[in-house]
């Protein structure tokens, strides 16, 4: 007799785990209690770092540093005053930003200071570089002889290579074209021409030093002109150079150690020479390479008296501008890069010189008789002269040699003053040139940095905290409030994320289904090895009981809901049929039913299938 009892609540307990088991799967995916499908476990911890993330948004901003933020999220405050909070915080988060942009535009464009360096006692001052250029660098016995001898094997009409020769001499991107339409004049079947080396042949026929200058002073003092003035083959031509940085012979380039230098205790910061030949003359900086980028400051005529005074300004750079980019300071230190061809330091002149000689090599394969052999670079032979004369202006073009910058060591030399005298039968004066410095001190400008990383970074903090409160800890906690905490809060606190994210869930207002579908008649088979119960068992049971409520307050609102839009809707089908003449269609009783998880306990479809007809349809909607 006690046992039965027993067997009752176990069978009804096993009808209650069955009904669960049924939607188990569904709230377990929806909670995340369940182990569910890689997808379902995936999503689930998708929400869990959402929810994580919310709630660490929310502390971060109850217990941030910054000024006012803690006011927007505040439980309590009237939505004005939190919105109030929120323009407040927005205008200064923009204001920092906007002022932040325009000191970093500052960074990157000015960040360096140039002024008058006062310290000009005492200064070793290089004397410049002084380049004389005959506008006739050629020998005519050496032209005639070499024409002769090497050119023409003593053969008569080699003086048809005389004037080759010549140009030879001036060879320039200026007369590149001009020598080249020379070769046509030449013996087509002089094979000694097209495989001599030019470079070799210029230095045979050019002129001698001997015969170039008479009289050269330095410092008011005598000096011998052949010793201070050296043979340079230049883009320019044929040239002699004192105190040139790299002097030359035809197979070798070498570096000029024996630098001149004035002090202001000197008798005279001057140089005087008196040339024997028309001469183009260049003065430039001793830390730059002669070449194409310098223009002659003076031609002088024979049989005249030239004298210009020039001044000299230095720009040199501090150290402290090296954490500086090249493209920021607008310079190159000295030892900062190295160049390929000239390597003992960088020099603006020297890159120039060197992308020309790259776009050579890029268009004709070899570069021209004056440049100086570089290594197992070749240089150009009459063959390809012609190539040369037709990329010249792409040769020179400066736009595709954007990248060489001005050195951090910068001199520009100006004429002061400048005169010119004719000499004359009655006034016996020396025909000569004087280039000397008008004045000591020396003009020395100082490029030092304005606004370094520490300035900036100083600015950078004093518009976030001036605006915000921001500080650099106020970085660190927004960092670790949105990474570490969050992820931490997902890994440890994972069953409260859970119990938090399946309290949500219950709150949210659930979908409502508004679809029709025909109900179908399906008979509830009882559990494995459980008998059938009977009427009597059934209504015994209070489940059952509550059950059978249900489903009469449900017949009872579908009832009055039928009363009500039955009316309306008979007059109306009477009228649209009335006025088709047509039979009106076959009426189809509506059943309204509550939520469709009553149907899923036992005994719910079948009270449902009983309370509509054979054509009649279901009604899954929600009941105020």
């Amino acid at each position: 007799m006690k046992s039965q009892p027993s067997t009752k609540h176990r069978e009804r307990s096993a009808g209650r785990t069955k009904h669960r088991s049924k939607r188990g799967p569904k709230m377990a995916a929806s909670t995340g209690t369940g182990t569910g499908t890689g997808t379902e476990s995936t999503l689930l911890t998708f929400r869990l770092v959402r929810r994580s993330f919310v709630l660490q948004t929310k502390e971060f901003f109850d217990n941030s540093t910054l000024h006012g933020v803690r006011y927007i999220a505040e439980d309590g405050r009237p939505f004005f005053e939190r919105f109030m909070w929120f323009c407040f915080v927005a205008f200064g988060f923009i204001a920092a930003v906007v002022i932040i942009f325009s000191l970093w535009e500052k960074f990157q464009t000015n960040p360096t200071i140039t002024g008058l360096d006062t310290d000009f006692h005492n200064q070793q001052v290089i004397f410049p570089t002084v380049l004389l250029c005959p506008t006739a660098p050629f020998d005519d016995e050496a032209v005639h002889r070499v024409a002769y001898q090497v050119l023409g094997g003593y053969e008569d009409g080699s003086d048809a290579y005389e004037p080759f020769l010549r140009l030879l001499t001036q060879l320039s991107y200026d007369s590149l074209r001009e020598v080249a339409a020379t070769l046509s004049d030449l013996p087509a079947a002089s094979g000694t021409l097209r495989t001599a080396n030019l470079r070799d042949l210029v230095f045979q026929v050019a002129v001698r030093c001997n015969d170039t200058f008479a009289v050269c002073r330095y410092k008011d003092e005598n000096i011998d002109c052949c010793d201070m003035f050296k043979p340079i083959y230049t883009e320019h031509g044929f040239c002699f150079g004192f105190n040139a940085r790299y002097t030359n012979s035809w197979n070798v380039e070498t570096l000029n150690t024996e630098v001149h230098v004035l002090f202001e205790t000197d008798k005279k910061w001057g140089l005087t020479f008196e040339p024997l030949r028309e001469s183009h003359i260049f003065v430039h900086s001793y830390n730059e390479i002669s070449g194409w980028d310098f223009q002659p400051q003076v031609l002088w005529d024979v049989d005249s008296k030239v004298e210009f005074l020039i001044s000299m300004k230095q720009t040199y750079t501090t150290d402290d501008a090296q954490q500086l980019s090249i493209g920021q300071r607008k310079c190159i230190f000295p030892e900062e890069e190295k160049l390929q061809f000239y390597q003992d330091a960088y020099t603006f002149s020297g890159c120039m010189k060197e992308c020309r000689i790259a776009k050579s090599l890029q268009f004709c394969k070899c570069v021209p008789p004056f440049y100086a052999p570089i290594r197992s670079i070749p240089i150009c032979r009459v063959a390809n002269l012609p190539c040369l004369s037709e990329y010249t202006d792409n040769i020179t073009n400066i736009h595709s040699c954007q990248s060489c910058e001005l050195g951090c060591l910068n001199t520009v030399y100006d004429i002061e003053k400048y005169s010119k005298i004719i000499r004359t039968e009655e006034e016996q004066q020396e025909a000569q040139v004087t280039i000397e410095y008008l004045t000591w001190p020396i003009i020395r400008y100082k490029r030092e940095v304005l606004f370094g990383w520490v300035d900036l970074l100083v600015s950078f903090g004093g518009i976030a905290g001036l605006f915000l409160g921001f500080s650099l800890l106020s970085g660190v906690e927004i960092m670790y409030f949105f990474t570490m905490r969050t992820f931490c809060m997902v890994h440890k606190n994972r069953d409260e994320l859970v119990a938090i994210e399946r309290q949500k869930s219950n709150r949210a207002v659930r979908q409502i289904e508004l679809g029709l579908r025909p109900v179908q008649r399906r008979q509830r088979q009882p559990h494995q090895g459980q008998q059938p119960r009977t009427g009597a068992t059934d209504r015994a049971d209070p489940y059952e009981r509550v059950q059978e409520q249900q489903i009469k307050l449900i017949k009872l609102i579908s009832h009055d809901a039928k009363l009500l839009l039955g009316n309306r809707l008979d007059q109306f089908d009477a009228q649209r049929y009335a006025m088709k003449r047509m039979p009106p269609p076959r009426k189809h009783s509506v059943t309204v039913a509550t939520d469709t998880h009553h149907y899923n306990r036992p005994g719910g479809e079948q009270l449902a299938a009983r309370g509509a007809g054979h054509d009649s349809y279901v009604y899954h909607g929600f009941l105020p």
